[in-house]
């Protein structure tokens, strides 16, 4: 027991790293940050450019320098959620979108629902005992994401990654992504099971976005990435991992929330 409640506990740590588990420098700038980042291609997918394509590797763990216009921040506060059970997972969400407590069993997450119910920020740590394959579950969220959205068209997969990636002794996490188009609309799901040898159990780590694909670059800039933002880095824009508020520079234990 004491075994599995240090791996949930490890593992609950990276819920706030599994969506942005990557560092970017923000440039400053006058001018449209899309125009800015137009030329920008995805160093993993060359079918994707600007925005998106710099979206797209951010979310892949690749990491990129080149996101403009500043620090992303919500512009137009709507409010703060905070988790009922985990406080960590806490963040300031726009005006237009309603926060959603994810009420599956086992699970630690929230849909960020646009109120047209036309774009969503999801993000959800679900603790399993059993086996599950990230291409499996990442199938499934595309299902519930088209059900939430009445889609009925076919599904184009612009770009995909498959990887394996050593966390600590013992504890390796397997990763399923995916850059998809349906009636209209985009969307980047990105899935990573985490398990411990001999432990039985695992943490299922999921991130969706999606918007109608005429506004995606837009939200991602307003929306997505200030959100992730939030989750990764303290107030002062320093690097807190674990989350508990104390930045990693000043943090004795970086990656426990529970020490520092």
């Amino acid at each position: 027991m004491k075994t599995l409640k240090s791996f949930r506990r490890i593992i609950l740590s990276m819920l706030l790293l599994s969506v942005c588990g990557w560092l970017y420098t923000c440039k400053k700038g006058g001018t449209d940050p899309q125009k800015q980042a137009a030329n920008a291609t995805s160093h993993i997918c060359g079918q994707v450019n600007g925005v998106q394509a710099i979206y797209w590797d951010l979310m892949n763990g690749i990491p990129r320098t080149d996101i403009l216009g500043g620090l992303p921040t919500i512009k137009n506060i709507g409010g703060t959620y905070s988790h009922p059970q985990f406080p960590l997972l806490s963040f300031i969400y726009p005006a237009g979108y309603t926060p959603q407590t994810d009420g599956t069993s086992g699970a630690v997450g929230v849909n960020l629902i646009r109120n047209d119910q036309k774009a969503i920020w999801r993000y959800t740590s679900i603790f399993y005992n059993g086996n599950a394959s990230a291409s499996q579950v990442l199938n499934n969220e595309v299902t519930q994401l088209r059900a939430f959205l009445g889609s009925t068209g076919a599904v184009a997969t612009v770009c995909s990654q498959q990887s394996t990636l050593p966390r600590a002794a013992g504890i390796s996490s397997n990763i399923a992504s995916a850059f998809i188009t349906f009636d209209g609309f985009t969307a980047v799901l990105s899935v990573s099971i985490t398990t411990e040898t001999g432990l039985g159990a695992e943490q299922i780590n999921i991130a969706v976005t999606a918007a109608p694909t005429n506004e995606f670059s837009n939200e991602i800039l307003n929306i997505f990435l200030p959100i992730d933002y939030e989750l990764l880095y303290t107030g002062n824009g320093e690097l807190d991992s674990d989350g508990d508020g104390v930045p990693d520079s000043q943090d004795a234990a970086p990656f426990d929330p529970t020490k520092h």
